[in-house]
Formats: C-alpha cells, structure tokens, sequence
C-alpha cells in the first residue's frame, strides 16, 4: 500500500493550516475593528450575516461547478478573490471614517470565496490519496483545524494589543495568497472528461445521487436536528448560563477551550483507528455529542462543564470526519462536490434558524425544558437510526 503522507498531502496541509490560522484570526479583529470605530453592535450583525448569507446561496451551484471544472483552479481562484478582498479591508479599516456599505460588500466577497472553496476542497482531496487513506488525511486536516482554532484567536488578541486590529486583517489576506500558492504546486492527475451537460442538469444528477443513498439522507436529516436540538442549545445557552456569574466569560473561555481540546483528541485517534462500520461510530459520536446539554440541564460547575466541552468537541470532530471521509469514498468522483454541497446546505443550513431562535425558545418553554426536550430529540435520533439498516451495514472496504 502506498505511503500516505506524500509532498501533496505535505503541500495541502501547510496551505489549509496556514488560511485557517489567518481566517480564525480575522473574526476577532474584524470585530474590534469594527467596535473601535465606534460602530454598533446591529452593524456588526449585518457584517458577519453578509459573509455568511454567499456561502449558504452558492454552495449548491458552486458544488455542480466543482464537478465540471478544475477543483484545483477554482480553490487557487477562490483564495485570490478572499486575498484581495481581506487587503481591502484591511485598508479600508486603516482609514478614520470606513464605508460600511463598501465593507458589506467585501466581507460577502470573501463569502463567496468560501462558498466555492468548499466543494471544491471536499473534491480534490479524493485526488490527493487513496481512498484507504482517506480518513488519515481527513484526520490530520481536521488536527491542523482544532489546533488554528485555539491558537488564531490567541494570536490575534496579541496583535490587536500591540498593533491593532488591521494587522491580523492584513495577516489574513497574505494566508491566503500563500495557500493558492502551495495549491498551485500541486501535482493533482488530470479529471476524467466530462460530459457537457446543462448547469440544471448537472445539478439535478447530483440530487439524483444524494437521493439514491438512504444513509446520506439519514445522517444528514440527523445534522439538521442536532443543530436545533443540541448545538445551538449549548453555544448559545451555555455561555448565558455563565453570564451573571463571577468571572463568567473566564469560565466559558475554559469550556470552549475544553471543545478546542476534544476535538484535537478526536483528530488523533483518528488518525489511528479506523472503524469498520463507520456510520456506527457516528451515531455513538452523536450520543456523545448530547453529553454537555445534559450537564448544562443539572447546573453543574465549571470544571464538569469543560469536560462536557470535551466531549462536544470530540463528538462533532467525528460526526464530520465520519460523514466527510463516508461520502467521499461511497460517492462516485465526478459528483462528490455536488453532493458534499448538498449534504453542507441541508445539513447546516439549518444553523442559523436554530441561533437566531434558541433564545426565544428557551424564554417561552424556559431554559430547563429546552435542554431537557433538545436532549430528548437527539437520544431519539440516534437509537432510530441504529434501527436502520443502511446505518448499520454500511462498512469500509479496501
């Protein structure tokens, strides 16, 4: 068997670790550049909801391109117009009296960067390994992930401390000029030639494909649901429980850093262990994943709740490492991106209902009987799919 650690995979890694470092950076000092510039917290909002609104449009039509043309071209072009777009930023929040009309702007273009990197990236890496490998390089991608995240934000307090917020703005935008250089030295072997088919067609094929797997479907109905009942839950109502408290963003910094560390664990043993039903340790990771909401619902301390931060992150890493490693060996290669788009928009689409609601839930029904009812949902999610058989048969082949 060929050794999986090759100069591509070396190459995707150092891009991959060195734009996800930047871009966890960026989140914080965009926000205190926006805060020092006297701006509100509703501008704020529109800012982060104008990033994010392209990459929930563009998926999809973004996954039926990635399979018609170079991933590769279109990772290397996304990471230009993300580069340009944070540069200009990063002037534009140099200056004393920012557009804020001309920044909405830019940060929806770096949105629709990500929207089309993301297919993109989900179907090159099938090109990079072999398919025994797969879950390796999944594992260690997602290592490189858990450890920028903890450390991005880190290092960008030190850098709004000591220079300001536009720096790391900066930083940012060269991450990702070096990423679509490493990507350009890539040796990835050329597509198969495709068919010139209608952008609707294509589209339609690959909804075809999701249809005609029932685990896909399955998992990704669950994702939905966990969204509403658990994640949302305990990101939003877990720091709110620790708000009056003393020290409390102290105290949900230590958690957070607790689901920094789960997934990082998570990561590791995956990099080793490799399930031969992978759809059950997905379900036994969702199980998990219920573990911290059920803390949070009997109010215990500080040090128990990190620990539940532990096991959120840890279950999360799996469920996506599962689900990511799953579809890319048991979808055909010339509509994996259009179904990873697929599975991304129904999957997570549902995130930023279950936010912007879970705080008017929790004061209708009280916070208690959220917790309780959303921990309910999930334990029964998971016990019906151990029920169904396309969950419990499927298996890793050589």
């Amino acid at each position: 068997m060929r050794r999986w650690l090759t100069r591509n995979v070396g190459l995707y890694l150092v891009a991959t670790t060195v734009s996800t470092l930047g871009t966890s950076m960026v989140s914080l000092a965009l926000t205190f550049a926006l805060l020092l510039h006297g701006q509100s917290t509703i501008v704020l909002g529109l800012v982060l909801a104008a990033q994010a609104a392209p990459t929930v449009l563009l998926t999809l039509p973004a996954g039926a391109i990635a399979d018609r043309w170079s991933r590769r071209g279109l990772m290397i072009g996304a990471d230009l117009l993300r580069c340009a777009s944070q540069g200009l930023i990063a002037v534009l929040m140099s200056g004393p009296h920012p557009s804020i009309p001309l920044l909405i702007v830019l940060v929806a273009l770096i949105g629709t960067g990500n929207a089309f990197y993301g297919p993109a990236e989900f179907g090159l890496i099938p090109l990079l390994v072999e398919a025994w490998h797969l879950h390796r390089v999944n594992s260690l991608l997602s290592l490189a992930g858990s450890i920028t995240a903890i450390l991005g934000p880190m290092l960008s307090g030190l850098l709004i401390a000591s220079h300001g917020p536009v720096l790391a703005i900066g930083f940012n935008a060269l991450t990702y000029a070096f990423s679509a250089l490493c990507l350009a030295r890539l040796e990835i072997r050329a597509m198969p030639e495709r068919p010139h088919t209608s952008f609707a067609a294509r589209l339609a094929t690959g909804w075809a494909v999701f249809r005609r797997l029932r685990w896909l479907q399955l998992i990704t109905m669950q994702y939905g649901v966990m969204n509403l009942a658990v994640f949302a839950p305990f990101l939003v109502l877990g720091p709110a429980s620790l708000a009056t408290a003393s020290h409390g963003a102290r105290s949900w910094g230590i958690v957070s850093a607790g689901i920094g560390v789960g997934g990082i664990l998570a990561a590791l043993i995956l990099l080793v262990v490799r399930a031969s039903r992978p759809l059950v340790m997905y379900e036994a990771a969702t199980a998990v994943s219920i573990i911290p909401l059920l803390l949070l619902l009997n109010g215990v301390g500080v040090p128990f709740l990190a620990l539940g931060g532990v096991a959120f992150g840890a279950g999360m890493v799996v469920q996506n490492l599962v689900a990511q490693t799953t579809i890319q060996r048991n979808v055909p290669e010339e509509a994996v991106s259009r179904v990873s788009a697929i599975f991304s928009v129904c999957a997570q689409g549902m995130a930023p209902v279950a936010y912007a609601s879970c705080g008017l839930l929790a004061h209708a029904l009280g916070t208690a009987r959220l917790l309780a009812v959303g921990s309910g949902i999930a334990a029964a999610s998971v016990i019906m799919l151990l029920f169904s058989r396309s969950i419990r048969i499927l298996m890793v082949s050589r």
